[in-house]
């Protein structure tokens, strides 16, 4: 007999919250896939934006060795996956519940291509560019394309042409976003001075377009755009223009997957033959202490990139001013 019938079926009415959370979890998901059906894969980077952007190389040689795979994957940023011919499904952070579903764990790939530290103040790269190595981790074999994808319509390509000559810019600063790496960052000052040198070189028949987040610095003679577009007009503005102008993040990467030539300012946190693409200007700093992949730490005083210069940044873009119309030139390696 039960000594306490009451709590004993109030104890199994009310499930611990973790088992009913579980449970909800299963089931949206679940609902998810009799909608849709089962995806063949589902791709998934625990990162930010850019690193998701990514993930289109892998689904693109995914999609090259087996044309009917269902590929599915849920991101922070879906528009930049829209039209991309190589998924079956793009998700919204609204399905959430696909992420975590035990349901699905055997058809889940989750990649990544550094590991962190603990604490965490910087990471362990890999020893190839980070697209090969996403791939490899996804069992890719053969030879890849190391490039990101993103497809635009005309319509938008046509919202992105601004100026007849148009260049985009972006100048990240300490407040840009929360999770900025210092040990990215370049002198605002050597920006500003960049901007003034491509004004007067070309008499005011260049249009510099600013873009980025609100928080970024905003510079003088420049087109602001900052924090008023989303992610997909930056793609078109970046698809209209000569080239873009940056640091290491999202919109190098934008820039390759829509065919921008970009000027890349390195330093020595990372260098770009781990994360970049050979159709770009690359400046990297060779110091013994680079790439160190450390966050914002420094003990050498951030020299990495307080030795690019702006004359530096001008050559690169006028070398990319002389290459103007051509193909993109694009890296492949085989695994």
């Amino acid at each position: 007999m039960l000594e306490n019938p009451v709590l004993t079926i109030k104890q199994t009415v009310n499930l611990p919250s973790k088992v009913l959370h579980g449970a909800r979890i299963e089931f949206k998901a679940i609902l998810d896939i009799v909608r849709y059906g089962p995806p063949d894969i589902m791709l998934q980077f625990g990162g930010g934006i850019g690193d998701e952007l990514l993930l289109t190389a892998v689904a693109h040689e995914l999609k090259k060795r087996r044309a009917d795979l269902k590929i599915w994957q849920v991101s922070h940023s879906e528009e930049l996956l829209v039209d991309n011919p190589d998924y079956d499904r793009v998700f919204s952070m609204d399905h959430w519940p696909l992420r975590y579903a035990l349901f699905l764990e055997k058809r889940r790939c989750r990649l990544a291509y550094a590991r962190e530290r603990v604490p965490r103040k910087e990471e362990i790269p890999p020893r190839v560019h980070i697209i090969a190595e996403l791939c490899r981790k996804a069992g890719i074999r053969g030879e890849v394309l190391i490039r990101p994808y993103l497809f635009l319509s005309d319509e938008e390509k046509r919202a992105g042409r601004l100026a007849q000559n148009q260049i985009a810019i972006q100048c990240i600063g300490d407040d840009s976003y929360a999770t900025v790496m210092r040990n990215k960052l370049w002198d605002p000052g050597k920006f500003q001075r960049v901007v003034d040198k491509i004004r007067s070189d070309s008499n005011g028949m260049i249009q510099i377009i600013q873009v980025g987040t609100e928080g970024d610095r905003l510079l003088e003679g420049v087109t602001d755009l900052r924090g008023k577009t989303a992610l997909r007009q930056v793609a078109a503005i970046l698809s209209q223009s000569v080239c873009f102008i940056g640091t290491v993040g999202l919109l190098m990467h934008l820039a390759r997957a829509v065919e921008c030539r970009s000027v890349v300012i390195y330093g020595g946190r990372e260098h770009s033959t781990q994360t970049g693409y050979i159709c770009n200007e690359n400046l990297n700093s060779y110091l013994e202490c680079s790439p160190c992949w450390l966050w914002n730490d420094c003990g050498n005083g951030r020299k990495c990139m307080e030795m690019i210069e702006v004359d530096h940044v001008i050559r690169a873009y006028e070398q990319v001013q002389r290459r103007k119309g051509l193909p993109l030139e694009t890296e492949v390696t085989r695994l």
